[in-house]
């Protein structure tokens, strides 16, 4: 099969209206459908792992901070200790980005099953981008606000 081939299935198959399927016609059918609603659950379930996971790291930074407050003070009672600005930037970026991958794979799970009912075949990758995003950003944050204090001591 040429090049040509493919690009005209392609383009035949952009310009075919996209159709509810007839799930009851059956069982195959049925059953393939079921899956499909079952692994955009699955996809969304997985979603929401990592937007709890966000959150239980911004939770764990935060108590982190506390936990090293109290030893210092155990150290040297006289010891006056603020809230560290990095900490708090850091931990409420990873609060921001679990609420928003929530959001985003709440979206598009509706989405997906929107286009699943329908018979369409087209899907977003935004939430993929979402979390690689989010993870890049915390590692670039954690980095930056790390560095003035490795080389002042």
């Amino acid at each position: 099969m040429s090049t040509d081939d493919l690009s005209d299935c392609a383009a035949r198959f952009k310009k075919l209206p996209a159709k509810p399927p007839d799930i009851m016609s059956d069982d195959r059918i049925f059953l393939a459908w079921q899956r499909s609603h079952m692994a955009n659950e699955r996809t969304f379930l997985a979603w929401s792992r990592t937007s709890i996971s966000l959150l239980a790291f911004g939770f764990v930074i935060e108590r982190f901070d506390i936990f090293l407050k109290h030893m210092l003070k155990l150290e040297d009672p006289t010891a006056t200790l603020t809230a560290s600005p990095t900490i708090i930037i850091l931990s409420l970026l990873s609060f921001f980005l679990a609420g928003m991958t929530i959001v985003v794979s709440g979206l598009r799970f509706i989405r997906v099953r929107r286009h699943i009912n329908c018979g369409e075949a087209e899907f977003s990758v935004a939430p993929d981008i979402l979390v690689t995003v989010s993870v890049l950003v915390i590692i670039v944050m954690t980095i930056l606000l790390a560095l003035p204090k490795l080389f002042t001591n």
